[in-house]
């Protein structure tokens, strides 16, 4: 026995000195850290008048959750779920919960749920080299690979080279003598406790119990497809929900009826519905959804009367219908489906002959109509045409649509507004790039859209056109106008139009008559504002965000007039503390007036300098930050970041010489704008220039890794779908055309512009940790892009990390892999900026 002492007296020897030189990455919040947000989230829901509920989930479905307390006091509740429900982790069958729930109009309708352990099998933490995830048990753990590997550390407080497998009873998962054994084992409690000590409040505060969180960032709702009735006594739209528990975006239809004042929720259903068109009593509303089931199951036309009662399917399709849009007289509906895919085609599919071949199509989208009251079916176009975005014309005897011979994303300007009759015919085109704003008049003679000049230029701004709609001359109506035009609206006599046009960080209401003449903006909506869409009486809708206020749905009777909200899909995410967000402007190194938003962490002081993430936008033409709601920089700032935002050159809101900069200049005078914003903050004393981090995605991925070539002042980087070899993105991406024409002329006619703006060529400057993020389904910058600045970085001895995601395309769908790239990020820069 006293020899079996002494033998663990030197383990503990042994591991104390080994700790000591053993380097441990900074550990992401633990368990203490985990107890401690389980209080905040306690205090905040008593702070909102909440009551709580913990039990086992008994059953669950769309719109109910049944919880039961066991014990000696058995107890179970049936909750409403909230329209706006927060879950954290995975809401599942026998999963142990804690319902945030208040007693509304007589039932209990639970606000949050929180997934304490999952049913069925015990909590499982990350494995090696992944971030805890959400509602997955057990401490956040953080993992380190040898020095060598360069590697960031992402979860445990116990390397994963010392942690031991599982074993039947009895046996030792580590063979050998005994005192491996108490090595082991001694080692392994103490790097324990060393990480469990790591993650106390006291390495890095817990969040308040107000606390802005990545759930709350990642779980907003969205607002599109907004549809008025006829008279604008009804307006409906389409609000996308993540579904934490299905890893799912789940897309449902949502009412407000200005009768009633009341916003409710028209489907509950697992899958999308989408494509709401009244019929013109506005007492029925189609729309498009996937309802049935089994291998073959595809999206098809459903009614659904404003009465109540289930949606109902509508005709026979072969294939997927995308869209439908019913007729003003209210006979027909109109609608989108491909040619019929040979049965013998798919029978080859099923057997895995499934190859691609590029540019070779076997089916094309086309217009069809089918009559209401017979079901009756009749094809409209055909051929090799790509058919898309349905209008019809107010007397109902004509259809307007996209028609492209690709539908290819690299075809745009090829794209043109066709026009054919409902009792069929060839189809008329109007001589106009094709874009999916076009409306027509409401007296059925003029067609408006916003669209560029230039067939040849892919890099155009954007001018509000009108065209006749029997055929004729385009007119442009803002070509002398600073600014790309929005989605226009008609007034109820066609004799003019509306639309939203950015300024600086805001959106204005501009107007322009139908027979031209200058552009006047009049009410400024102090926020960021998506098209408005108009009724037949002038009644307008739209999207709406702000500093502290998620998007919402707008109405107003003018659209002159600020509106009001008449939703609150979003309304629990402004009750948490948020950050101060304020618009900036500097002046640049060529003497222009540049501006961007700056968000300032919640109670931070006003003046003072603070570790700074500069986040860099994509596009980049056209795009910008403005005053509206940023999910994830509010995340980053209840972590005590600041968030710099900076509408460098080409972003949106400057005027169009400020928009439509030189080509070829990638990385060139964009990136001054953006080092000259960062400098005069510090020298206005609001960032701290020895704490700066950059991030961006797709273009702003491009910038940050031109960022981390052209100085050393970062302390990290993450580069999320971000181009660095542009020669070899030209024949990877979905996108050359436009590439070539920026670079004026292919890689192989210009290629001093293109190897300049590369990030790759000056990689042996790199000194600042980089994490790099892909999606395998990425076509825009696709997966390479990512693999040769990772392998640059590596070659080169720069600490970074390279993470990329099955099944997801150029922007991110999947709940988890969202969390898991901004948890890792968030543990990147808490490593790096001090």
């Amino acid at each position: 026995m006293r020899q079996g002492w002494k033998q663990i007296s030197l383990a503990l020897a042994f591991a104390v000195a080994l700790l000591a030189v053993l380097p441990l990455a900074p550990v992401q919040p633990g368990v203490a850290q985990a107890a401690a947000r389980a209080s905040a989230t306690k205090s905040a829901a008593k702070a909102r008048g909440l009551k709580q509920f913990t039990g086992t989930v008994t059953a669950l479905d769309k719109t109910t959750l049944t919880v039961e307390k066991r014990g000696k006091k058995p107890e179970s509740r049936v909750f409403t779920k909230d329209a706006e429900l927060k879950t954290t982790g995975d809401l599942e069958q026998d999963a142990r919960v804690t319902v945030y729930y208040r007693e509304e109009g007589g039932q209990s309708v639970a606000h949050r749920v929180v997934v304490k352990s999952k049913g069925a099998e015990p909590s499982t933490p990350a494995g090696p080299g992944e971030p805890s995830r959400p509602g997955h048990g057990g401490a956040r753990r953080e993992t380190r690979t040898h020095e060598a590997s360069r590697a960031t550390i992402v979860s445990g407080c116990v390397p994963p080279l010392l942690s031991a497998p599982a074993s039947r009873a009895g046996t030792s998962p580590h063979p050998g003598p005994p005192m491996r054994r108490i090595l082991t084992s001694a080692l392994l409690l103490l790097l324990t406790a060393r990480g469990l000590a790591s993650a106390t409040p006291a390495s890095k505060p817990a969040p308040s119990p107000d606390a802005f969180t990545l759930e709350d960032a990642l779980t907003l709702n969205t607002i599109s497809g907004l549809t008025w009735s006829a008279d604008g006594g009804r307006l409906a739209f389409v609000v996308q929900a993540v579904d934490t528990a299905e890893d799912t975006n789940n897309q449902d239809l949502w009412l407000y009826d200005r009768t009633t004042a009341r916003t409710r929720r028209l489907t509950r259903h697992p899958k999308n519905d989408f494509s709401p068109t009244f019929s013109p009593g506005g007492d029925t509303i189609a729309f498009i959804s996937t309802r049935a089931t089994g291998e073959d199951a595809k999206s098809a036309i459903y009614l659904m009367s404003m009465q109540g009662g289930e949606p109902w399917a509508f005709g026979h399709f072969d294939e997927a219908v995308s869209e439908v849009a019913w007729s003003p007289d209210g006979r027909w509906l109109a609608y989108v489906e491909p040619d019929t895919l040979p049965q013998s085609v798919r029978e080859w599919r099923k057997r895995k002959w499934d190859q691609t071949v590029e540019d070779e199509r076997l089916q094309y989208p086309h217009l069809w109509v089918v009559e209401v009251a017979t079901g009756r079916q009749r094809r409209l176009t055909s051929g090799e045409r790509w058919i898309s975005n349905v209008r019809w014309s107010p007397d109902s005897r004509s259809i307007a649509f996209l028609v492209s011979p690709t539908g290819k994303v690299d075809d745009a300007n090829t794209t043109d507004i066709g026009v054919v009759p409902l009792a069929g015919g060839p189809i008329r085109t109007l001589g106009v790039i094709g874009d999916g704003s076009f409306v027509w008049s409401p007296d059925g003679r003029w067609i408006a859209l916003a669209t560029g000049a230039s067939r040849t230029e892919w890099i155009n701004k954007t001018d509000l056109w009108v065209v006749p709609a029997a055929g004729g001359r385009p007119v442009d109506l803002t070509a002398v106008f600073d600014e790309d035009a929005g989605t226009p609206m008609w007034n109820p006599t066609s004799d003019s139009l509306f639309f939203h046009s950015a300024r600086g960080v805001t959106t204005m209401v501009a107007a322009v008559a139908r027979s031209g003449g200058p552009v006047t903006l009049s009410t400024d909506r102090a926020a960021d504002a998506a098209a408005p869409i108009a009724a037949a009486n002038g009644r307008v809708a739209w999207s709406q965000s702000s500093p502290t206020a998620p998007p919402e749905v707008f109405v107003a009777d003018h659209v002159r007039l600020a509106g009001h909200a008449v939703s609150s899909l979003n309304a629990a995410d402004s009750r948490l503390a948020l950050g101060s967000t304020r618009g900036v402007t500097w002046t640049s190194t060529d003497g222009v007036r540049v501006g961007g938003v700056l968000l300032r962490p919640p109670g931070a002081s006003p003046a003072a300098p603070l570790k700074t993430l500069v986040l860099l936008h994509g596009g980049p033409y056209g795009t910008r930050y403005a005053l509206g709601f940023g999910a994830l920089a509010q995340f980053f700032a209840a972590h005590g970041y600041q968030v710099f935002m900076p509408n460098f050159r080409s972003s949106a809101g400057s005027g169009t010489a400020f928009m439509m900069r030189r080509r070829s200049d990638w990385g060139g005078q964009d990136w001054r704008d953006v080092m000259s914003g960062i400098d005069t903050l510090v020298r206005r004393g609001l960032v701290d220039p020895q704490r700066l981090g950059v991030y961006g995605h797709s273009y702003g991925g491009y910038l940050s890794a031109w960022a981390i070539t052209q100085t050393d002042r970062f302390d990290a980087a993450m580069v999320s779908a971000g181009a660095v070899d542009l020669g070899a993105l030209y024949g990877q991406s979905d996108t050359h055309r436009y590439r070539a024409f920026e670079f004026e002329g292919t890689p192989w006619e210009t290629p001093e512009h293109w190897v300049r703006s590369s990030p790759i060529t000056y990689i042996a400057k790199v000194k600042t940790p980089t994490l790099v993020f892909a999606g395998d389904e990425d076509r825009r910058v696709p997966f390479p892009q990512g693999a040769q600045l990772y392998q640059a970085l590596m070659a080169r001895g720069v600490p970074s990390q390279f993470v990329h995601y099955p099944r997801e395309p150029h922007g991110y769908r999947e709940y988890r892999h969202n969390w898991d790239r901004w948890t890792r990020t968030l543990a990147w820069f808490d490593r790096w900026v001090k």
